[in-house]
């Protein structure tokens, strides 16, 4: 439910997002959400971490989205890349551009709680940061909502990229898929916060920058789990979906564009809706 006082916590948290940047807090959600996770197994329970941490300060609907506004923002004035979410703000000592990035994580924030007043029926913080990607780009965006290169790229690949990405999502949804299967509802989207924080791993791959991004797949497992009552095999094909829907938005609407419109998330809600409305 909506509160000024959170509201107000959210124009700070937007800030933060400006200072350290979109994927470097994502990374810091994954490792908060393992931390939780552990103490839970320990027979811990902390609702401040859990609705204060977790479900508010590293909410991707607040700290992340301000992050991708402020990027957008900060494109306009300066030379960096509107879609490329991964580096801090910090350079451009710019008072405005922190100002948007609060107001970004404020406007996150209320679409989340929108989501949920509605009982949205798909996994409320990606309907955030899908609208406010959105929003972004039709506000700060220059018109450029469509790489041109995408299919060029796809055509260049042929056949054998897409064999290659259907093993890739198979070994990574079916280890998911299994590994849950062993552990109680409660812990189904734990995926999700390990592909976060293993992201802290691309900055090793400084050769090849093709280090991969998995948060999707892991939590439409964990989705389909739950959904399904366990069902590993169910579970697998909603997994290699999401990806695929990942693979196609990522290339066709998000690189080279204006901005950042994010593609795991409209991959998780895409297929949440779906399993969310049949199951």
């Amino acid at each position: 439910m909506f509160s000024w006082s959170t509201a107000l916590l959210a124009f700070f948290i937007g800030i933060v997002g400006a200072i350290f940047g979109g994927t470097q807090t994502f990374i810091c959600t994954g490792f908060a959400g393992i931390f939780i996770y552990l103490l839970k197994a320990a027979g811990v329970e902390s609702p401040f971490l859990m609705d204060t941490l977790l479900n508010t300060v590293f909410l991707p609907a607040i700290i992340f989205n301000a992050a991708s506004v402020s990027t957008a923002y900060a494109s306009r004035k300066y030379d960096i890349d509107g879609w490329d979410v991964n580096h801090s703000l910090l350079f451009t000592h710019d008072p405005a551009v922190m100002l948007v990035s609060g107001l970004g994580g404020v406007v996150g924030y209320l679409v989340f709680v929108f989501a949920q007043m509605i009982n949205l029926p798909a996994d409320a913080g990606s309907f955030s940061v899908i609208l406010v990607g959105v929003l972004t780009r039709a506000f700060l965006g220059h018109g450029h909502w469509v790489n041109p290169n995408a299919t060029a790229y796809y055509r260049k690949e042929g056949p054998r990229y897409w064999v290659f990405q259907a093993i890739n999502a198979l070994g990574i949804c079916g280890l998911t898929a299994i590994a849950l299967s062993y552990v109680t509802p409660e812990y189904y989207t734990v995926g999700f916060n390990i592909s976060a924080a293993l992201i802290l791993l691309s900055g090793f791959d400084t050769q090849h920058r093709t280090y991969p991004t998995t948060h999707h797949e892991t939590l439409v497992v964990g989705y389909a789990m739950l959904a399904t009552g366990g069902n590993v095999a169910i579970a697998i094909c909603f997994g290699i979906l999401a990806n695929l829907i990942y693979l196609l938005f990522a290339r066709y609407c998000n690189e080279n564009c204006d901005t950042h419109i994010d593609p795991p998330a409209v991959a998780i809600e895409i297929c949440s809706l779906i399993l969310f409305t049949l199951f």
